[in-house]
């Protein structure tokens, strides 16, 4: 979708601002205009910093995605298994509850996944309902039922996982890499082809350094895979079924002298992923300590490609491909191979610890 931006006007920023309003949002005195001036501005960045995105004060689509999932609450519509999936708040706070119960264990992304219904089932079974994995008034009665032992628990961190836990002691972590299509889109005509270049480049040779230890990896983007748009890649690593997964993007600022290494884990509004908090503070760490750059910091982020995959997952951003000094750093090979050593030192620590 194109980026809704400031004094961009018309229907689209119509339906912007009452999604905005609906969600409790402030637009001053303009209220519901079409104009996108700095209200709503403001009433973006303040959803987005609520949401764990980028405060760009920019509509993109994950931001529109985020705005329309805030739109539906439990009990608004039947929920089940279907695909395309059922997603939406409604959701999330399903998986909340269901989590806070004790019936389930993953993230609670907002995705009316098989995990989800799983869940569901052993619900009504536990409390003698048809156990038919649809989310109706039945359901939702109870569960809304038992929310004085729910509501009570102000966090649910997204536990350990037991199956990597065991393939870590047993030395078969399997890792997956990615790289792709997921950028602004002012950048894509300056800088797409480089970033590209420079990703694929040091997911290549941090797969030869952990095939040099032993450890297996795929990359999302190959031979049977060929696209490098986010909702591919994100499908393919889920049906691939690693153990955890390493995404490579370059950060971008519209400041060129902005510097430094960040990377992400799973964040939602009531959870984060354990596993990915630690995998993510042992690589920036490593980078950081060893090539002496800005340390941009661990950030928690329900970005797409951490909450829609399904095993651990971190996103790692060494560097600002819109920076012209560290854009020529990057794009040399002892550099991107010296990044790549690090990055595989924080993988095996987390691996072995």
């Amino acid at each position: 979708m194109e980026v809704l931006k400031k004094n961009h006007s018309g229907e689209k920023i119509v339906d912007l601002q009452m999604r905005l309003r609906q969600l409790g949002y402030s637009l001053g005195h303009t209220q519901i205009d079409g104009v996108f001036g700095l209200e709503t501005e403001n009433a973006v960045r303040s959803f987005q910093q609520e949401r764990g995105l980028d405060s760009t004060g920019e509509v993109d689509s994950q931001t529109w995605q985020e705005l329309v999932d805030a739109g539906y609450k439990i009990g608004d519509r039947l929920l089940y298994l279907k695909h395309p999936p059922f997603r939406g708040d409604d959701v999330r706070t399903l998986q909340y509850w269901l989590k806070s119960l004790g019936f389930y264990r993953f993230k609670e992304n907002g995705i009316f996944c098989t995990h989800t219904q799983d869940a569901v089932i052993d619900f009504q079974k536990n409390i003698n309902l048809s156990a038919d994995g649809i989310v109706g008034d039945g359901t939702i009665k109870h569960l809304v039922r038992l929310k004085r032992i729910i509501e009570p628990k102000k966090t649910s961190n997204f536990p350990f996982n037991s199956k990597l836990e065991l393939k870590k002691r047993q030395g078969t972590v399997n890792v997956a890499f990615d790289y792709g299509h997921d950028i602004y889109d002012e950048e894509i005509d300056r800088y797409f082809k480089e970033k590209i270049y420079i990703c694929r480049s040091i997911v290549n040779y941090c797969r030869q350094l952990l095939e040099e230890v032993g450890i297996k990896s795929i990359v999302t983007v190959n031979d049977n895979n060929q696209s490098l748009f986010l909702a591919d890649r994100i499908n393919y690593a889920n049906k691939a079924e690693p153990d955890i997964m390493v995404s490579i993007n370059l950060s971008y600022s519209r400041d060129n002298m902005a510097n430094g290494c960040s990377c992400y884990y799973f964040k939602g509004l009531r959870s984060y992923s354990v596993n990915g908090n630690q995998m993510a503070n042992l690589i920036q760490d490593m980078i950081v300590k060893n090539l002496r750059i800005p340390d941009c910091r661990v950030h928690g982020s329900s970005y797409s490609i951490l909450k829609e995959t399904e095993m651990t997952s971190v996103l790692v951003e060494p560097g600002f491909i819109s920076n012209p000094g560290q854009r020529d750093k990057l794009k040399k090979s002892d550099y991107q191979l010296q990044l790549s050593q690090h990055l595989v030192q924080g993988i095996i620590s987390f691996i072995k610890n």
